[in-house]
């Protein structure tokens, strides 16, 4: 038997990525040399597309935002890519935008997303529930994510079993009582976490942590095991010890 290993990361949200944590996991993939990389969404922010923002957010736009998400995709260079919610801002305004010149800006660019997806070759699904991916081996459901729980692993466990998935920014891991022994995943973020000032009165984000996800899985089998990278402070801690 043989395994593959595989490198998970999530919402770098354009351009607040967290520029050390970007480089700490470009760093880690050098090192770890995946066979597999997923990116699990939220590789743009778009914060001036989001219902109700401000006046000011919207005077940013989204062109330095979209490029820093282009240049996180070249510098991780993904194999699969889960929009996120973030990212479907993107392309819920290319269809459903009020103002027409904004529907058809979000409508090229979306366009132009899916063209860099397939120039990248990156094997992507939009954000929608019934939609995931796996790699080639099987293994866990890849996703976005769509429950922010307290448990959120235990909550995405739940409906789409076996999984690794995002969108909540908060390491955790549920191993179910299970005869197979499976297990659900939520990874930590590669975004200045002090920058997503939307959800500064959230008590959640107080478990919002940065990190991403490493691990194996077998290639005749199809079973895998994970292990979280975790930033406490200025220190990146791992089951192979402090990075």
């Amino acid at each position: 038997m043989a395994y593959k290993k595989f490198l998970a990361a999530a919402d770098n949200h354009g351009g607040l990525v967290c520029k050390a944590s970007k480089k700490k996991l470009l760093e880690f993939a050098d090192v770890w040399k995946p066979h597999h990389r997923i990116h699990l969404g939220d590789n743009w922010d778009l914060s001036p597309l989001r219902r109700g923002a401000s006046s000011e957010e919207r005077a940013d736009g989204i062109s330095d935002d979209y490029q820093c998400g282009l240049e996180f995709l070249d510098a991780f260079r993904p194999n699969f890519l889960t929009l996120g919610n973030h990212d479907d801002r993107l392309w819920q305004h290319s269809t459903s935008c009020s103002d027409g010149m904004l529907r058809e800006h979000c409508a090229k660019l979306a366009q132009a997303s899916e063209d860099e997806f397939k120039k990248r070759k990156i094997a992507w699904v939009p954000y929608h529930v019934s939609k995931y991916l796996q790699m080639p081996e099987g293994g866990p459901k890849l996703i976005h994510g769509f429950r922010a729980t307290m448990y959120p692993a235990k909550a995405t466990f739940e409906n789409w079993g076996p999984s690794i998935c995002g969108h909540v920014h908060k390491p955790d891991v549920f191993t179910a009582r299970h005869i197979d022994g499976q297990a659900s995943f939520t990874v930590g973020c590669l975004a200045d976490i002090d920058a997503l000032s939307y959800a500064d009165r959230t008590p959640a984000k107080l478990a919002w942590r940065n990190g991403w996800l490493y691990g194996i899985i077998n290639d005749k089998s199809g079973a895998w095991q994970a292990w979280h990278v975790i930033r406490e402070g200025n220190t990146w801690i791992s089951p192979m010890g402090i990075l």
